[in-house]
């Protein structure tokens, strides 16, 4: 085998590893496209909480204070105030959390899309100019 013959074969192979990357990236396109458009809030992808059924999905973020060098234990029944407190924190992190999962899928959409368009366009016409000569 030529060394002809090995660079024709690693063109080809990295322009359908790039074939496949574009692949990829045209899906997740759909999907972010489907899920931005289709649905009222963006979609959860683990989970999805109820925050008036379950408003203690998200934990408040203040720890209990101590009491005798020991931490004081939690109250049985939650007011009124607390529990519209605890809700609120449900749907603000909720919020956040649409919003991370939003940038990641669309990080995911440039960065398969860009990085299998830039590599197809570099090796493919390499390869077809080697299987020429």
């Amino acid at each position: 085998m030529s060394a002809k013959h090995i660079s024709l074969i690693y063109f080809y192979l990295v322009s359908a590893a790039a074939l496949a990357l574009i692949v990829i990236g045209v899906f997740n396109s759909v999907n972010f496209a489907i899920n931005t458009l289709a649905y009222k809030d963006y979609p959860l992808r683990y989970r999805e909480y109820n925050c008036q059924q379950n408003p203690y999905a998200y934990p408040l973020a203040k720890p209990l204070a101590p009491v005798d060098g020991r931490f004081a234990p939690t109250p049985g029944t939650p007011s009124a105030k607390e529990v519209d407190q605890q809700v609120k924190l449900c749907q603000e992190q909720q919020t956040l959390e649409r919003k991370q999962q939003m940038l990641d899928d669309l990080k995911s959409v440039l960065t398969f899309s860009l990085i299998g368009l830039v590599l197809f366009l570099i090796h493919f016409p390499q390869a077809r100019k080697h299987s020429k000569d």
